[in-house]
């Protein structure tokens, strides 16, 4: 053991020796409890990559074991164990999950929300987590694997901007449409072709630094001139253009200049437009050549609102070109065609709309579904009526009630929407006009037989009920049968066919009703006075009758007490034809135009509530026209 003087003292030469191999190889990146060890490891390590069994870190003395060569983790202080050349000279065994750039790691770490690989293309086009920062990234915005919104020029330009670098992907950038003075990283970035192998790291996967030591005696790359004003007397040069309206350029590199400056050949300029405006081109990068700007430098169009295709209305745009493109970037001169889900029609009858100047040229069409369309066509004629022909009344409506553990089928609806059924208010209450246990009432639509469940009615959709909204006036006989009506808002959504399908009802008090006219009403009502009910599905016209006629022709004394102002009434006198017990609640419907719109709900006859019905004398309805905000109000804040 050797000491040496110090200080005014002896220093052990060994200890000495031991804290500085420790101290190099803490350096190196290892740490070892033994000085002997430390030293054995250095020397072996040193003779290892001699003999070709290390990997030498390229801008170090570092040595490192083959096995630590792309696998993940840098150990290399460059980074050079990872990213060179570890496509072309490993191969991934089956059982190891091959990064992107070339590196093996274990496959059980592909998508554990772990970056194992060194470029985190392990946890690439992993599914996203439900806590994702956007699903709704704007026009010029690109949307992340994980749903994070960067920039769109930030896509594919060598830099990684994604927190899950999935901006700088092959999945993302192969198919990039690099312009010509650019170079192509191994992935599909774009990058400038003037930084190929300068030393400097600009493609993420490291590409556009390998293979530089071998390239041949092509001629070498140059570097552009610094973008500052040049000799007037050189006729090489572009002038820096104005700033686009609604948008900027850069120059590649970060230098600064102000528009009207003179730059040398080869300066690129990279264009980028403002929230809601697009380049006019798909080419963001122009480069200065000896004659000019190339191409020619783009504008920045404004956006028109983004369309989107839905469940009832399917949306396609295109450019001024005629290509298809995103219904979120269309822009001057695009256009936008829609068509209709199947039973569906728009609400304007316009089909095509144009873009221009950031504006549609005409709202943008709305599919709703067709209401009061007479399927077939059948005769007219409950009570002495003709038996209806399938689907010739896609809206009617079966309300069936359970009493005693059976479902009877109790009153008529009218199919108002995919989710709400009109009736009457007396369907669905007692006698004191409380409303009933909605577990206790089922509806039907697209049905032609009465019973329930009926095997032959092979297109019948039935749902359970989820509310019963009366309105709040009604009070049953105790105010002789005001506001009589009703709304069931369905479990299920209804399914639209040639079956079924709603009746038209708004705008009801712009439709005038005289007495010239005839309404129909349809249902499983009593076919005779004291009979029973219908099997099938009947229809019966009836005459569209003044208040002053009808008053008339009704016993005086039950004409005052129900003849309500909210009431309408149709009928015959002494003619064997009327509407019946059983036929409560159906629509009355009136043809405008060629659609049928239901005007009103069949409400109380002078012997609904004994006998069934009183065939010689006219019946009375709800007038829907009198409670038409209730309805719209009713529909849309319970549309849910």
């Amino acid at each position: 053991m050797g000491f040496y003087f110090y200080n005014g003292g002896f220093v052990n030469v060994c200890a000495c020796l031991f804290v500085f191999i420790n101290v190099i190889w803490h350096v190196e990146g290892f740490s070892f409890g033994s000085h002997n060890g430390s030293l054995s490891r250095l020397k072996r390590a040193a003779r290892t990559c001699n003999r070709g069994r290390g990997f030498q870190c390229l801008n170090s003395q570092k040595c490192i074991p083959l096995e630590r060569r792309c696998d993940g983790r840098e150990d290399c202080s460059d980074g050079s164990d990872e990213f060179n050349d570890c496509k072309t000279d490993i191969k991934c065994p089956g059982y190891l999950f091959t990064c992107d750039y070339g590196g093996c790691i274990d496959k059980d770490a592909y998508c554990d929300g772990k970056k194992d690989c060194r470029d985190n293309s392990d946890e690439i086009n992993c599914l996203k987590s439900s806590d994702t920062e956007s699903t709704n990234c704007k026009s010029n915005e690109f949307e992340c694997n994980s749903g994070q919104c960067i920039s769109l020029e930030a896509k594919c330009d060598g830099n990684v901007d994604c927190r899950d670098r999935s901006d700088e992907i092959k999945a993302t950038c192969l198919n990039m449409n690099c312009p010509g003075f650019t170079f192509v990283c191994a992935y599909g970035a774009c990058v400038n072709g003037f930084n190929r192998c300068d030393g400097v790291k600009d493609c993420w996967d490291n590409s556009d630094e390998i293979n530089c030591s071998n390239r041949g005696t092509g001629k070498p790359v140059q570097k552009p001139p610094p973008p500052v004003d040049v000799d007037p007397s050189n006729d090489r040069y572009c002038t820096l253009p104005e700033q686009p309206e609604n948008g900027r350029w850069k120059i590649s590199g970060g230098a600064e200049a102000a528009a009207g400056t003179r730059v040398g050949t080869s300066t690129i300029l990279t264009y980028r437009c403002d929230d809601q405006y697009k380049l006019s081109t798909e080419t963001k990068a122009v480069v200065c050549l000896d004659d000019g700007w190339s191409p020619t430098p783009p504008t920045c169009l404004k956006l028109c609102p983004s369309l989107y295709t839905t469940e009832t209305t399917t949306v396609r745009c295109f450019d001024q070109h005629n290509v298809e493109i995103k219904c979120d970037s269309a822009s001057h001169n695009s256009s936008a065609t829609f068509k209709c889900a199947p039973y569906h029609e728009p609400v304007y009858p316009t089909r095509i709309i144009f873009c221009a100047e950031g504006s549609w040229s005409h709202q943008a069409p709305e599919c709703v579904p067709v209401c009061g369309e007479k399927i077939v066509s059948a005769e007219p004629f409950i009570i002495n009526g003709v038996t209806v022909e399938k689907g010739s009344y896609p809206w009617m409506t079966a309300i069936f009630l359970k009493k005693n553990g059976e479902y009877i089928n109790s009153c008529g609806g009218s199919m108002l929407t995919q989710r709400f059924i009109l009736t009457a208010a007396h369907c669905v209450t007692d006698t004191s006009g409380q409303v009933i246990d909605k577990a206790t009432v089922q509806i039907a639509v697209g049905k032609y037989y009465n019973s329930y469940r009926d095997p032959r009615d092979n297109q019948s959709q039935y749902s359970n009920i989820k509310s019963i909204f009366v309105h709040e006036h009604y009070q049953g006989s105790v105010q002789n049968y005001v506001a009589d009506i009703a709304l069931l808002q369905t479990t299920d959504k209804l399914l639209l066919s040639k079956v079924v399908q709603p009746v038209c009802y708004l705008n009801l008090a712009t439709q005038h009703l005289d007495s010239s006219m005839t309404g129909v009403v349809v249902g499983w009502g009593y076919t005779q006075s004291g009979g029973q009910p219908s099997d099938d599905l009947k229809e019966l016209t009836v005459p569209y009758k003044d208040k002053a006629t009808c008053f008339k022709e009704l016993p005086p004394e039950w004409a005052r007490r129900y003849y309500t102002y909210d009431k309408m009434c149709t009928g015959y006198m002494n003619q064997g034809m009327a509407v019946c017990k059983g036929d409560s609640g159906g629509g009355l419907v009136f043809p405008h135009q060629g659609r049928y719109y239901v005007h009103g709900i069949v409400s109380v006859g002078q012997y609904f509530e004994n006998s069934g019905c009183n065939v010689q004398e006219n019946s009375l309805y709800t007038n829907v026209a009198k409670y038409d905000e209730w309805l719209e109000r009713t529909t849309s804040q319970y549309v849910k």
